[in-house]
């Protein structure tokens, strides 16, 4: 039962293509936005995580431009 509640089904690759995807809705805020990110990075198994500087990548291609500029 616990398994069922935490482990995500998706292959690495699925949850690479729903990060690569992922975008910052209209008015959300970057509070709200961090946790869906974050929320869908740890469902990767820690060996099949993307390395830091895709996820960086990932992270600042959506986000809008004016926020995008200070992350990096």
């Amino acid at each position: 039962m616990l398994l069922e509640n935490f482990v995500d089904d998706k292959t690495p690759a699925m949850l690479l293509k729903e990060l690569g995807s992922l975008k910052i809705e209209g008015k959300e805020k970057v509070k709200d936005f961090n946790q869906r990110f974050t929320r869908i990075l740890n469902k990767f198994v820690t060996d099949t995580k993307p390395h830091e500087s895709i996820t960086v990548d990932y992270y600042t291609s959506a986000l809008p431009t004016n926020i995008a500029q200070f992350v990096k």
